[in-house]
């Protein structure tokens, strides 16, 4: 599902480029459209890694939020 969604998100970038390019009758920028799809398909297929139920983010990052702050005010001051 992960690659789908990269692949499928990246792909609907370079179409909207390509409309948005040829509406302004401006030539393509192939570099352009590329880093535009990358971006597109990473961002797309970290949000669809996240949202997998597959791994527990939420309570990890909890955890971790909960326990950082403890072990850093152990302790007496000393100044």
């Amino acid at each position: 599902m992960i690659l789908y969604a990269g692949i499928g998100i990246a792909l609907a970038c370079f179409i909207i480029y390509v409309l948005d390019r040829k509406s302004k009758s401006e030539p393509l920028q192939w570099d352009v459209a590329g880093k535009l799809s990358t971006i597109g398909g990473l961002i797309a297929s970290g949000i669809a890694f996240v949202t997998s139920g597959d791994i527990p983010i939420v309570e990890t990052v909890a955890e971790v939020a909960k326990s950082v702050p403890e072990e850093m005010f152990v302790g007496t001051p000393t100044f």
